[in-house]
């Protein structure tokens, strides 16, 4: 009887323990950041189809200002990275990554795919910003959302 109570005991921390690691883990984590910056001349078929939707009224992206007659070698494309990592048990579904609009910014390139981060690992988000101008000024205000476990997740930080 005293072994039944014990493993009674035992199992009873342990599923406690479980149950508190869920919890304080519901929520993927940000590793790390980064931004890389490529001229628009470089990526010239990208720029030309990004305006091209824009003009039709097809771009599903997010619009910053209108962006008027623009020049591919007056501006950049600015590419914001986040890494995140799911310690909990469940997966972070519909994750998505909005940047916060500078001066200068026209707009954001829409993200077309189902983003999930599986429990237990680990993945990269990004976001495209087409900016006019010198494009040195890197540093945005970013809100990274998902879903865990039917509970929205929102996250805010800074990419420099």
């Amino acid at each position: 009887m005293k072994v039944l109570a014990i493993a009674a005991l035992i199992i009873t921390i342990a599923g406690a323990g479980a149950v508190l690691y869920g919890i304080n883990t519901l929520e993927p984590v940000v590793e790390q950041t980064s931004v890389q910056i490529t001229p628009a001349a470089q990526a010239q078929d990208i720029f030309d189809g990004v305006l091209a939707q824009v003009s039709s009224g097809t771009f599903t992206g997010r619009m910053f200002a209108q962006p008027g007659v623009l020049a591919s070698t007056d501006c950049a494309f600015v590419t914001y990275t986040v890494r995140l990592a799911n310690k909990g048990f469940f997966p972070a579904e519909w994750v998505s990554l909005n940047v916060q609009p500078a001066e200068g910014d026209v707009l954001q390139l829409d993200n077309v795919q189902a983003n999930v981060l599986a429990s237990g690992s680990r993945g990269d988000i990004s976001a495209t910003v087409l900016h006019v101008g010198d494009a040195s000024h890197t540093q945005r205000n970013y809100i990274v959302e998902c879903y865990v476990f039917g509970r929205k997740i929102t996250l805010k930080g800074t990419v420099q």
